[in-house]
């Protein structure tokens, strides 16, 4: 079928280019003829709200975070030690306030120019864990959310699950901006949560659904980059306003201005030709014809898919019947609970690795950027399997070369260098694996796969968000021998994934078993076929 659409003279604008059979793959990629403004604005306006899940899991940093080294003696028993204290600088630590139970308000007072949910409600030292709790309860909500979403994704569209969740999550923030207790931030975290990443993970699946397919791999990063750019705005915003309240109310108003342009586009036509609406799909194939100002009359052309009525019952059902279907899905969610671990406890663990919050944040986001950008090109060079493999492999040499105590200079020191690298490595992986699970999995399970295995990310996520507090309660070297562990076992799935790179997407799972060449499960199919046909009953006449 590819080789008879490249034999195909030019067409003039406006015309059809054949009757057809033709895939979606085939009409999407016949119709692009490169990028130009108008699809790249479209792009940018439509993933722009991927910049609002990094916001809202890092809004706790900076607007709760806890200034250590910022407060000041207000009772005897703090000016005592401070007496006995020959160098200050060394005085004014969480070791002194916490190691001597010095209490806030009585002891002590912060002497921060900003504003912290953390100062207001206590949280510091014992209490300490409040504020991982809160920052963590994000991913509990994200799990549940996801796995109610798979029923969305895949009845109602991966755009009007992006926009749903959109504005869960923007609602929910702009509550967060009048929390007045831990307990209601709580539940605040849980429904950003929600929001957020039925919304990244639906947004994802549109565009990847609409792209050609030699662009998946440099859309999927693009994507990802994105993504970091988010990682700096919140840096930024941190930095620049002072009222924690203030950070949530601009998140809040920034996330519900991202969402609008999604209101506007068609839904993927990919998942309108597994729900059986064709005419819908090719209504948007031709706007999107426009879009790359190579205009085709879809009017003749036909398209071919398999309508499936898309039971969650039979979805499940599936994955007993398909066996490489099965074993893909689980590996692929394995390997996000791992990804994911890695990702947010070099996040959420900079506060400990780093002297200082916001250089810190800043560094790690130019990491994630560069590993994003990396494997764009290494991607296509060496395909999806090896690039995880090598990327995944640069992650354990970094984590054993961060184990010696090095210092480089007053900021720099070798484990702060290693953490870099590893963070590059983890976020590399991250972005292959977005692209790696939606390749595998075929369209009419796209939404239920990508779905659980965020929410096993999420799981994972949450387990993250507490590798900071090994830092303080065990040698520094265990959490990186625990990462070093965590990402062999990566590496051992990957090794059992098969390799999309350059080959279609499959619509159905018998497609994936077609395509990975599981010839054990296509004979015994034949098998069954011809074993039926023989005892049908013969009619005579």
């Amino acid at each position: 079928m590819r080789e008879k659409l490249q034999n195909e003279p030019e067409e003039k604008e406006g015309t059809s280019f054949g009757e057809g059979p033709f895939t979606i793959d085939e009409v999407v990629d016949k119709i692009y003829k490169g990028a130009n403004i108008k699809l790249i604005l479209v792009f940018i306006t439509a993933t722009a709200t991927a910049t609002q899940t990094p916001m809202q899991i890092y809004v706790t940093i900076f607007a709760g975070f806890i200034p250590y080294t910022q407060w000041k003696c207000i009772s005897d028993k703090c000016f005592d030690l401070l007496a006995k204290t020959e160098n200050t600088k060394e005085f004014y630590t969480s070791a002194t306030m916490c190691d001597n139970e010095l209490v806030a308000r009585e002891d002590f007072e912060w002497t921060s120019d900003r504003t912290s949910f953390s100062m207001d409600w206590g949280f510091y030292c014992g209490s300490e864990a409040k504020f991982s709790t809160i920052s963590s309860f994000f991913f509990i909500g994200a799990t549940l959310g996801l796995l109610v979403s798979t029923a969305i994704f895949d009845r109602f569209g991966r755009r009007n699950g992006a926009i749903a969740g959109n504005l869960i999550g923007a609602t929910a923030t702009l509550v967060g901006t009048w929390a007045p207790s831990f307990e209601v931030m709580l539940v605040v975290r849980i429904f950003q949560g929600v929001g957020m990443f039925i919304q990244l993970t639906g947004i994802y699946c549109w565009v990847v659904e609409l792209t050609p397919s030699h662009l998946r791999s440099m859309v999927s990063f693009s994507i990802m980059n994105i993504w970091t750019l988010g990682y700096v705005m919140i840096t930024v915003i941190g930095y620049m306003v002072t009222k924690w309240n203030y950070i949530f109310l601009t998140v809040a108003i920034m996330n519900t201005i991202f969402t609008i342009p999604q209101l506007i586009y068609p839904i993927s036509p990919r998942f309108a030709l597994v729900r059986g609406r064709e005419d819908e799909a090719k209504k948007t194939l031709q706007s999107f014809s426009r879009l790359c100002n190579n205009e085709i009359s879809m009017d003749t052309v036909s398209l071919t898919y398999k309508e499936r009525a898309q039971n969650y019952l039979k979805q499940l059902k599936d994955f007993k019947d398909y066996p490489t279907l099965r074993k893909e899905t689980i590996l692929s969610i394995i390997g996000w609970f791992i990804v994911a671990v890695l990702f947010y406890g070099f996040s959420f663990g900079w506060v400990r690795i780093s002297s200082d919050l916001y250089l810190g944040h800043l560094a790690a986001s130019t990491s994630k950027f560069i590993g994003y950008t990396a494997c764009i090109p290494l991607c296509n060079w060496v395909g999806r399997k090896k690039c995880m493999l090598a990327v995944l492999a640069i992650g354990l040499l970094s984590n054993l070369l961060a184990m010696p105590d090095v210092q480089i200079n007053d900021f720099w020191t070798l484990e702060f260098v290693a953490c870099l690298i590893g963070n590059l490595s983890c976020s590399a992986a991250f972005g292959v694996i977005y692209l790696y699970s939606s390749e595998l999995a075929p369209t009419s399970h796209r939404g239920m796969v990508m779905s659980l295995s965020s929410a096993s990310a999420r799981v994972g996520s949450f387990t993250g968000t507490y590798v900071g507090f090994l830092y303080a309660v065990a040698d520094r070297r265990v959490p990186l021998a625990l990462f070093a562990g965590l990402t062999c076992v990566f590496m051992v799935t990957t090794y059992f994934l098969s390799d999309p790179t350059g080959r279609r997407i499959p619509e159905t799972p018998i497609d994936v078993e077609v395509l990975t060449g599981n010839r054990g499960f296509l004979k015994l199919e034949e098998e069954k076929a011809e074993k039926d046909k023989r005892s049908q009953p013969k009619i005579l006449v």
